[in-house]
């Protein structure tokens, strides 16, 4: 294959690479002053975000208790983009830096391999993931998309009223934010100030997203890797006997000892991941619920040209919860199927070392690995319907205020 005969300096991760480069968070090494400006274009847009969040938290506030429907719509937007400007800080921190950077020195590794078996199960995973990340990104850019067009179509369709005492008319308008102006006076310019932030947080929102379902589905394929090798032991075996001309018992050994290392990496690989997220899952796991009750109440409270866009953006934020959990959540069953892998090889012609061996990891492969919700809860598919199961209870609450 022509990929195999010149591998990309970036695969499983390109897709998100040139997300991340428009947005300043993927990580530049050029030491050099396009970096400076690079760094300081994401400084500004991140600053520009987080004022824009803080209008919103701002207007949420004012109408507390006086306009739910007003108060669920900020709050709807500025709880995910808070959480989100958290998620940012942390993908530009140096350990997600390292992170991304042992990420493609292994796919180079594994380019760079003669083992064409191994090249394909990797880039199967990575074409898989590809398709996934893209289709949740459209998905998104549609959501984005409607937020955009509906005041401008509701503006020209459904016009609404003058101010009796200023002579302004009133207009629709992207989200709900506090500006320090009139509005409704100089539209265009609330609008465009809605416009950039809504934008950057999309953009932060997907793409930072698709980053960490991208490196989820690289830990799984990793283990898918490891069990290759371990289910075709016996032949790559005899590839070490004549590579480092010795017995098979030696060649069977200093294989393993190469398996036994490689799961080791994977294992500090996400414990290093899971110390960097555990916290931002453990918030995003507390307020995902409330979060998605409050577009929920707008989608029953709002007309239906309105409905549209918060739906879309309460179809993107299920989807990303949906595959995040579930990558983290094969990550689980990878792990556990480290033991199986043992025992679907030839393991009744092992010598009693080999077997000894094999017997340690199959131990150390009872204690799966996962990526935990801080302290309290392994990031599984069951603790995915805990988060729906709260989602009910508060728009329960919500419908009897």
């Amino acid at each position: 294959m022509a990929l195999e005969d010149n591998p990309p300096a970036v695969y499983h991760l390109s897709f998100a690479r040139k997300m991340l480069l428009m947005l300043g968070i993927w990580p530049l090494n050029r030491g050099d002053w396009l970096e400076k400006l690079y760094e300081l274009y994401f400084l500004t847009t991140f600053i520009y975000y987080i004022a824009f969040n803080i209008s919103g938290a701002a207007l949420a506030i004012l109408t507390w208790s006086e306009n739910y429907l007003t108060t669920a719509s900020s709050m709807g937007i500025v709880i995910e983009y808070m959480s989100n400007a958290y998620k940012v800080a942390i993908f530009k921190s140096a350990t997600m830096r390292g992170l991304i950077r042992e990420i493609n020195e292994k796919e180079q590794q594994i380019f760079e391999s003669d083992n064409q078996k191994v090249k394909r199960l990797y880039m199967k995973n990575a074409n898989e993931n590809r398709k996934v990340v893209l289709s949740y990104t459209v998905m998104g850019t549609v959501g984005i998309s409607l937020y955009f067009l509906t005041p401008l179509v509701g503006n020209a369709l459904i016009p609404l009223a003058f101010n009796n005492e200023t002579g302004i008319q009133a207009h629709y308008f992207i989200v709900f934010s506090w500006f320090p102006f009139d509005p409704n006076q100089y539209y265009w310019a609330a609008y465009l100030l809605q416009f950039i932030g809504c934008l950057i947080g999309y953009s932060y929102i997907v793409y930072c997203g698709v980053l960490y379902i991208s490196i989820l589905n690289f830990i799984k394929v990793r283990f898918q890797i490891i069990q290759h090798y371990f289910i075709n032991l016996s032949d790559y075996g005899e590839e070490y006997e004549q590579l480092y001309t010795v017995d098979q018992e030696m060649a069977q050994f200093l294989l393993l000892k190469v398996l036994v290392k490689e799961h080791l990496q994977i294992i500090d690989f996400v414990k290093r991941l899971n110390d960097t997220m555990q916290f931002f899952t453990l918030l995003n796991f507390l307020i995902s619920s409330f979060q998605l009750s409050l577009l929920a109440y707008q989608i029953l409270q709002l007309p239906l040209i309105q409905q549209l866009p918060v739906l879309s953006y309460f179809t993107t934020l299920n989807t990303q919860l949906i595959l995040t959990y579930q990558a983290a959540h094969m990550i689980v069953v990878e792990s556990s199927n480290m033991a199986d892998s043992l025992f679907m090889g030839n393991w009744h012609t092992y010598s009693p070392r080999t077997l000894r061996t094999l017997q340690m990891i199959c131990i150390r492969a009872q204690k799966p690995l996962a990526m935990t919700i801080g302290p309290i809860a392994q990031v599984k598919v069951t603790a995915l319907i805990q988060i729906y199961k709260a989602l009910y209870s508060y728009m329960c609450i919500m419908m009897k205020i």
